[in-house]
């Protein structure tokens, strides 16, 4: 005997299923967020940054290279959401990574007709990839570029449409206007016009070139700087590019991928089942397919190639090929479409919010230097000092934790911007694996006001500073104090 579905509740199946995919969509950073979860890294200096009037001159110590802001709009929208609102370091931080968590997690749903097909593509990368809601939890401008690539690729990808309207454009243009403004990679969506072409999607790829032209210009126009913005970025990325630095003194994203096997085999298996439905299915045509073995071979040498750019492209082709085969199974069996939907909803809720390894949780054990606290009087920079520090957690949490104080630091969040002499004494203390010597040179150049940081187990040893333990690892050194008689 089997069971039919209420007859009467079949009209109403696509409407709980959009439901139940927009729910767990907004469940999703709740929960996260009620571990007391805060984001490590750039998502603190941002935040610390838009609750005070400061510019970037004025907490950093930059070299000629650095001019202006590398995320200006990201910045201002958080700078006049606290402004709007007045909410402290925490709320701002809270409500901001609420909104760009949810961007990644409901940007493509306007082109799916099964939502669910979103669902089971986030599924089946994270499995594999457990880092990856932990990159898209970071708080971070980079993930406005992300979900606009996720949007261009789900709405141009998808079908071949030579003749796209004047909605279809607009809304792309828009897109690489708002990245370009909130995130200073706009050059890099030239990965995704090259898918294109390679795919042999001529006319696609002029007219996507042409928005990416006009979106582009528009955003570094919002800046006020357009040119010195543009030509800043690239300047940047070239100088990044042009390092050459042992691998191990690279940050996390720009360290070469390991293959990403897990994940190929995943895309591996989901094309044999396609293929199989699907004769026709021809990978080569298909500008994800380029999207992503472009991305693939790149992150060989840039890890940040696949995480940031392929991933997002393996989504979008995973999120299509689930949505195809829906389209034939789920219109005669509306009970097992909503039953399916559910048994993807609660897989990805619980493997998203999980606490695992302390990833959410792990923030509320972290120990900070701050100014505020008595054992600390006098060991923090005096007016106009400097801090320096090889450690970039140091300067992310002390400024979140001190967004006012009164001084700069020398390793800010890239050291691609720091001046040249500074620099080298940097890469030579990664290079010397933070050996006490290697801090000499900063140690000499220190003045009263001045304040080195050493992350340790035990009190360092460079001449002639005195230390503070701070507690945690941190280590703070100064000059001696004159005695007053």
């Amino acid at each position: 005997m089997t069971l039919k579905f209420p007859a009467s509740l079949e009209s109403r199946v696509p409407l709980l299923c959009w439901i139940i995919v927009l729910v767990t969509c907004l469940l999703i950073p709740v929960k996260i967020l009620s571990y007391g979860y805060v984001p490590v890294g750039d998502a603190r200096r941002y935040v610390a940054k838009a609750v005070t009037e400061k510019e970037y001159p004025q907490i950093v110590i930059s070299g000629s290279a650095y001019h202006m802001d590398f995320s200006p709009g990201w910045e201002w929208l958080l700078r006049h959401l606290h402004r709007a609102t007045g909410c402290d370091e925490d709320a701002l931080m809270a409500v901001s990574l609420a909104g760009s968590l949810l961007l990644i997690l409901c940007g493509p749903l306007p082109w799916l007709r099964y939502p669910e097909a979103w669902m089971a593509a986030l599924l089946a990368v994270n499995i594999p990839f457990p880092g990856l809601l932990s990159r898209f939890t970071q708080n971070r401008p980079f993930l406005v570029t992300e979900a606009v690539l996720i949007c261009v690729l789900v709405s141009w990808a998808r079908d071949r449409d030579p003749n796209p309207s004047w909605p279809k454009m607009l809304g792309a243009c828009a897109g690489f206007a708002l990245a370009t403004w909130i995130h200073g990679t706009w050059y890099l969506y030239g990965l995704a016009l090259a898918a294109f072409f390679l795919a042999g999607w001529w006319s696609e790829t002029i007219q996507l070139t042409g928005c990416w032209l006009a979106g582009t210009l528009l955003g570094a126009a919002l800046t006020g700087h357009p040119f010195d913005f543009l030509h800043q970025n690239l300047a940047w990325g070239r100088r990044l590019a042009a390092e050459a630095v042992p691998v191990s003194s690279l940050v996390g994203e720009l360290q070469p991928s390991s293959g990403e096997f897990e994940a190929l085999l995943v895309l591996g298996f989901v094309w044999l089942w396609r293929k199989q439905q699907r004769k026709d299915l021809d990978v080569f045509r298909s500008p994800l397919f380029w999207m992503m073995a472009l991305c693939w071979t790149l992150a060989l040498r840039a890890g940040r190639f696949w995480a940031d750019w392929g991933l997002p492209a393996a989504m979008v082709w995973l999120a299509v090929q689930f949505e195809d085969a829906m389209r034939q199974w789920w219109p005669a069996a509306p009970g097992r479409r909503l039953a399916a939907c559910a048994l993807l909803a609660l897989p990805l809720f619980f493997d998203s919010t999980s606490d695992l390894n302390g990833r959410y949780s792990g923030s509320l054990h972290e120990v900070f230097a701050d100014a505020t606290a008595d054992a600390m009087a006098g060991w923090m920079p005096g007016p106009g000092g400097i801090f320096y520090s090889a450690d970039f957690s140091f300067f992310f949490n002390t400024f979140y934790k001190n967004p006012g104080g009164d001084w700069r630091y020398m390793l800010g969040y890239e050291p691609a911007i720091m001046p040249d002499e500074d620099l080298k004494i940097f890469r030579n203390i990664q290079y010397n694996r933070y050996a006490w010597d290697a801090y000499a040179p900063w140690a000499a150049k220190m003045r009263s006001e001045d304040r080195l940081e050493i992350t340790g187990d035990v009190q360092p040893n460079v001449p002639p500073l005195e230390w503070r333990h701070a507690g945690g690892e941190i280590w703070i050194g100064r000059l001696p104090q004159k005695q007053s008689p």
